[in-house]
């Protein structure tokens, strides 16, 4: 599976750019994102160290700082490479079975601190969010 990150100034502009990624939403006119190939509104960060934070408990724990890139960003899934997606807005194309990263915008240096959420089940890329298991 092929993915494509795209960035946008906002999700009116993506939804403009975009309809063909889109359902028919329950009142008439409106338009959904096609959530079986997109994920819409991702977030795209840095981590810039971490802060103390108050737990609501009376204690505190260590929280990330993070830095988010400006924009609106959206993950769309193709089965194969799409060139009508590899256009201006396109900023990194990724195989996910591989997490080969075929396409970027920044240097291999920049990607390495890029954090993505959401991403979809099964990535293996060298960046997006880290997975933690869960603590008791």
């Amino acid at each position: 599976m092929i993915d494509y990150l795209l960035r946008f100034p906002d999700e009116a502009a993506a939804l403009a750019a975009l309809p063909a990624l889109t359902i028919e939403g329950i009142e008439p006119g409106a338009r959904l994102w096609d959530t079986s190939c997109v994920i819409p509104n991702v977030r795209a960060y840095r981590v810039n160290g971490t802060e103390a934070a108050e737990d609501g408990m009376g204690g505190t724990y260590e929280r990330e700082v993070r830095d988010y890139l400006p924009g609106w960003y959206i993950i769309i899934a193709r089965p194969e490479r799409d060139p009508a997606l590899e256009g201006e807005a396109c900023v990194l194309i990724g195989d996910r079975e591989t997490g080969a990263v075929l396409h970027t915008i920044t240097t291999p240096e920049d990607l390495a601190t890029l954090y993505l959420e959401p991403t979809f089940a099964g990535s293996s890329y060298p960046f997006g969010a880290p997975v933690t298991a869960p603590t008791d």
